[in-house]
């Protein structure tokens, strides 16, 4: 029975892996709806706990594999393991914070999750390294708990951002410590480049919140779009009224709005937040100045959100001086991470649009 499935994964490698990466993403894709259910964090756990066990059987097997009988087939299953549920924990993440923020504000960290999907079976090799295996988890880790943390304290920000890094190296830092315990010889070989892989990527990661390049998890823009109305209908339900737009302005990233003069414009936002988290977010009004060839930014106009809506906490600002040329609206954390961004031309009023009224 051992030598037929030795033969298996002998004759299959090389699919195995791609194919249960593929069919990860898809469970992940299937399962994860939401990132303050029960369920997605479940999942997530079990995945990051798998991967730890795996880590520590595999540098055990490795440390006493010259006093016992090699064992080709158990090597591969908990790389196997190792690789399938890192590779869930990323695509898991990747799914996350995909929602959350626009590319052009978070290109670097969504492409570094990407790099390791796609790389996963080019560095399958490299999984028996002990250094790797836990560099690859650490970011695993950090990724997961810098949405995980402001789910369960309902509170986000730099703090919260700090800790979780914080919480990524302690909890790292006695995993290693336990695996020293039973593969003392591996451990010991690989402890500088572990230290250096730990703090280089947490210094990384730091960077790329600091300078916005990472979304702001867990906040994501379900909806938004530029009104000539809003009225409040009760708590959390509003009638606007905007003008139709034609079919075909679904494939431009920048539809035309017409403006009366004299009369404001209203930008709805709709944006999840996991149940009983509160925070602030900000509207940027900005217009494209053709001579300085240059965005000019407006005063940020500062609004409060509730988490536990689906469909997002319903918020707008108003804008009374809007003349013709090009507009987008900025929708930004306090510190100026970007959930979603509205682009728009705005030309004057002809006074024959089709004007709809909508329920958000």
């Amino acid at each position: 029975m051992v030598s037929h499935i030795q033969l298996f994964f002998k004759k299959y490698e090389r699919w195995i892996s791609p194919v249960t990466v593929v069919m990860g993403f898809i469970f992940d894709n299937l399962t994860l709806r939401r990132i303050d259910v029960f369920l997605s964090n479940a999942i997530l756990i079990t995945y990051l706990v798998i991967s730890a066990l795996s880590i520590l059987l595999l540098n055990v097997h490795e440390h006493r594999r010259s006093e016992s009988e090699r064992s080709e087939t158990l090597r591969f299953i908990l790389i196997f393991a190792m690789q399938f549920c890192l590779g869930g924990l990323f695509s898991a993440s990747f799914l996350f914070y995909s929602k959350s923020g626009t590319l052009v504000g978070s290109w670097p960290f969504l492409l570094m999750i990407i790099a390791y999907i796609a790389g996963n079976e080019i560095l399958r090799k490299n999984y028996i390294r002990l250094g790797f295996q836990v560099a690859v988890f650490f970011t695993a880790l950090f990724s997961y708990l810098i949405f995980f943390l402001p789910v369960i304290l309902g509170s986000m920000g730099d703090a919260i951002f700090l800790l979780s890094g914080i919480a990524s190296l302690i909890i790292t830092g006695l995993f290693i410590y336990i695996l020293s315990w039973f593969a003392p010889d591996r451990t010991k070989q690989s402890a500088p480049i572990i230290i250096s892989a730990l703090f280089g990527l947490f210094g990384i990661i730091n960077i790329l919140y600091f300078t916005n390049l990472i979304p702001p998890i867990p906040l994501a823009l379900k909806d938004a779009g530029i009104y000539r109305s809003i009225v409040k209908i009760n708590d959390g339900v509003y009638s606007v009224s905007g003008e139709k737009q034609k079919w075909f302005n679904i494939f431009s990233p920048r539809p035309t709005i017409h403006v009366i003069y004299g009369e404001p414009l209203y930008a709805l936002s709709l944006i999840f937040a996991p149940t009983k988290l509160e925070t602030d977010i900000v509207h940027v009004w900005q217009y494209y100045d053709q001579a300085r060839e240059g965005w000019i930014a407006f005063n940020p106009i500062p609004l409060r959100i509730s988490g536990g809506r689906e469909g997002g906490f319903r918020t707008y600002s108003i804008r009374e001086d809007v003349f013709p040329g090009r507009w987008r609206v900025d929708v930004r954390t306090p510190r100026g991470q970007i959930i979603g961004r509205l682009s728009f031309n705005v030309v004057s009023s002809t006074g024959g649009e089709e004007i709809v009224i909508v329920i958000k």
